[in-house]
């Protein structure tokens, strides 16, 4: 069953349907490994009827058609902004990030090292 779930996931991804129709039509389509002939007849049945209650066709499900990208126009409306000033604001922001940071880095460096010495001096006692 997992090898139908991986060779149907991109067709019917593209096809946009949701997950719990796609699980249902992998289900059916499992059935169609069935010893039993009827079994595997109202499992076509099934498959085809779940098919086109979607609104597709066979057709499309195999070779489905690409996607149009979706275009999304923004409108910015920029009223009394000055750019040089909002540049300058956000580079103040990002020194103090980095300097926020390295004062960071430094308390761990010394952390660490403290941890460290600390096992160093007790492996030391061990042996000694």
């Amino acid at each position: 069953m997992a090898g139908f779930r991986r060779a149907l996931r991109l067709p019917l991804a593209a096809m946009a349907i949701d997950d719990r129709d796609r699980d249902k039509l992998i289900r059916i389509l499992a059935l169609l490994g069935s010893d039993q002939s009827g079994e595997r007849a109202s499992a076509a049945l099934a498959a085809h009827r779940l098919v086109g209650s979607l609104g597709s066709s066979w057709a499309e499900l195999l070779e489905p058609r690409a996607a149009v990208p979706k275009v999304v126009v923004q409108r910015v409306h920029e009223w009394d902004i000055n750019h040089r000033d909002a540049a300058e604001a956000r580079i103040r922001q990002l020194k103090a990030t980095t300097e926020r940071q390295e004062r960071q880095i430094r308390g761990l460096r010394t952390r660490i090292n403290r941890l460290a010495e600390r096992e160093r001096l007790r492996k030391l006692a061990e042996e000694g």
